[in-house]
């Protein structure tokens, strides 16, 4: 009894240690989430002043600097030709050419279903996403970033869920919708969303077969809507990282690889056949069935072995695949 308890008492124990590392591996794997989701950029519209305003700040700040420039060179030749030498007179005409410059390369001009990434030192300032000419900061560097709506095609093989080396084709019209996300987050979108869609073919592809199976069973070439749905699903969580937006996607193309081509299409025709014979037959048998019925109400008396004759006739010339012809038979 002293022994039950005690192992009683110990597993207790190592189910209440185990529940706690459990917790601690949990709020371990939420901090971790919490950490990457952080890290993630989140896109910030930037409304700098218009070009047109800035000009003449611009404007009047050089002629201010130029005349002031201009009259302490004149002032000094005068005054001190030896300190204003040429060489320096050299220096202060390059510092203001870098001057200006910089200022020009502070503007922006932005065009319609485009955006404009600022990046100052480092830092993100904002997107640009408004018409127009606008005025950011100098030095800051931009990336230009299309809103356009895009198109994505692909074409692989994979293997289906039976295991059989299928080509599937896909079409997918995306945009981008997260600047930020485009830009920082991952490295070359465009390159990211096409190893993203293989992946998404693959898996799709894997995940239903060819043909169906059983009636009703959902196939890639039964069930288009779902599966453009689920392709869509599919793409939208494995892209979301990259702030590019699906609009639509779609399967285009689905067909057997090379190698079973051959095999698939004479499958394909003998079911066919086998579908087609079974329909003439029922269709046969039932044309058989009212003619009798019609003997039986105009009151024409067969016998059983004449009826078995009638029906056998019959049969071979409705499911019978080559011409039927006459034959005569001369009694003497």
């Amino acid at each position: 009894m002293e022994d039950s308890e005690i192992n009683t008492n110990t597993n207790k124990e190592d189910l209440i240690n185990n529940s706690i590392e459990d917790e601690k591996d949990n709020e371990k794997e939420a901090n971790e989430y919490m950490d990457l989701n952080s890290n993630k950029s989140t896109e910030k519209l930037l409304h700098p002043q218009k070009g047109s305003k800035c000009w003449a700040k611009i404007c009047i700040s050089f002629a201010v600097f130029i005349i002031g420039f201009s009259s302490s060179i004149v002032g000094g030749l005068f005054i001190h030709p030896a300190i204003f030498s040429l060489s320096g007179i050299t220096f202060l005409g390059l510092f203001t050419l870098f001057l200006l410059v910089t200022c020009l390369n502070a503007f922006v001009i932005v065009s319609r279903n485009e955006a404009v990434v600022c990046q100052f030192y480092g830092r993100y300032l904002g997107t640009i996403k408004d018409e127009g000419y606008f005025y950011t900061k100098p030095c800051a560097k931009t990336y230009r970033v299309s809103l356009k709506s895009n198109q994505y095609a692909n074409k692989i093989k994979v293997n289906e869920r039976d295991g059989n080396p299928i080509w599937v084709g896909i079409l997918v019209r995306w945009r981008v919708g997260d600047t930020a996300k485009a830009i920082f987050d991952v490295e070359r979108f465009e390159q990211f969303l096409g190893a993203t869609g293989e992946a998404a073919i693959r898996h799709i592809g894997c995940k239903y077969p060819y043909e169906p199976v059983q009636p009703g069973e959902l196939s890639l070439r039964g069930g288009h809507e779902i599966i453009n749905t689920e392709l869509k699903k599919e793409l939208e969580k494995r892209i979301e990282v990259s702030g590019i937006i699906i609009e639509e996607a779609k399967v285009t193309e689905v067909s057997y690889g090379i190698e079973i081509a051959s095999m698939m299409l004479q499958k394909q025709a003998s079911n066919a056949v086998v579908k087609a014979k079974d329909t003439i037959i029922k269709a046969a048998t039932q044309a058989v069935l009212e003619s009798l019925d019609s003997f039986s109400k105009n009151e024409l008396k067969i016998n059983a072995e004449e009826k078995a004759d009638y029906i056998i006739k019959m049969m071979n010339t409705l499911c019978m695949d080559s011409k039927t012809y006459k034959i005569i038979e001369h009694k003497i």
